[in-house]
């Protein structure tokens, strides 16, 4: 162990440790370990880079699963991403994320546009994303000077029947690499800003609390360095250990275990 194993509070990713994929189904003895943490009355939060489901139907999904969470328990790139937007007043963007979510965006009080001049081209996941979609934002990117904002940097993710499909991550690095004065900024994971703010949800410091993910690279390594234990399960995204050796030893996870089911207690599960 890199650190010093506290578990006053818990970080959990939800797509590959509560659930499979977006279909939504618990993987099996996810749904009473997190009863029994809630019930021990351990403050805990969701920590999801999800951009295709509105936080109310994010929950109420994960309810119906039989999961024993409120929105309360959530910290989502896709309410980052509105805040910093409002925040900002870019209120005219590009939404290129899926077409599902853009009647949140206008109850939200911002203006989507599909071409012509915009204030921010907004980056979410969209298995139906086309380099065509891509060739819209260029003008407001180059021409306009329009914000980049990626919901979260995840290269791929699994749709609902399983399959990887790009992510918004690298939909991003497309549209950085041809520049622009704009702002470049990513809200969800890896970027700091969502792991600070669910720290803050759950009142404990970093170093006592517990980040859970199925996502060594783009989840647990900015865990642990802001000083949190990391845990990574083997029931998402990776199936074995292969992907560690993409990084350098000192970012490797605490304790690496099959499942959420395997994670008991303070106990190291390795």
């Amino acid at each position: 162990m890199k650190k010093t194993d506290l578990r006053r509070g818990f970080l959990i990713d939800i797509e590959g440790v509560l659930v499979r994929d977006k279909r939504y189904e618990p993987i099996a003895g996810a749904v009473p370990w997190l009863t029994a943490l809630r019930e021990a009355g351990t403050p805990f939060c969701l920590v999801s880079n999800n951009t295709t489901h509105r936080p109310a139907e994010l929950i109420g999904d994960l309810v119906a699963a039989g999961f024993p969470v409120t929105e309360d328990h959530l910290v989502g790139a896709l309410d980052l991403g509105r805040r910093w937007l409002q925040e900002r007043g870019r209120q005219r963007i590009m939404w290129l994320g899926t077409a599902g979510l853009a009647g949140y965006w206008a109850e939200m009080g911002f203006e989507l546009v599909t071409g012509g001049a915009c204030e921010a081209v907004v980056l979410g996941a969209n298995a139906e994303l086309t380099v065509g979609d891509l060739d819209q934002a260029l003008g407001a990117v180059l021409e306009q000077g329009a914000d980049v904002v990626c919901l979260h940097r995840n290269p791929f993710f699994l749709d609902a029947e399983g399959q990887r499909r790009l992510g918004p991550g690298a939909w991003a690095a497309a549209l950085e690499a041809v520049g622009g004065t704009g702002a470049v900024i990513t809200v969800g994971k890896p970027s700091e800003k969502i792991y600070n703010e669910a720290i803050k949800r759950i009142g404990v410091a970093p170093t006592e609390a517990l980040f859970i993910s199925d996502d060594p690279v783009n989840d647990l390594v900015t865990a642990g360095q802001l000083g949190m234990t990391t845990a990574f399960v083997l029931s998402g995204k990776h199936p074995d250990h292969e992907i560690l050796g993409s990084l350098a030893e000192e970012n490797w996870p605490d304790i690496i275990c099959n499942s959420l089911a395997d994670l008991e207690g303070p106990a190291d599960c390795s």
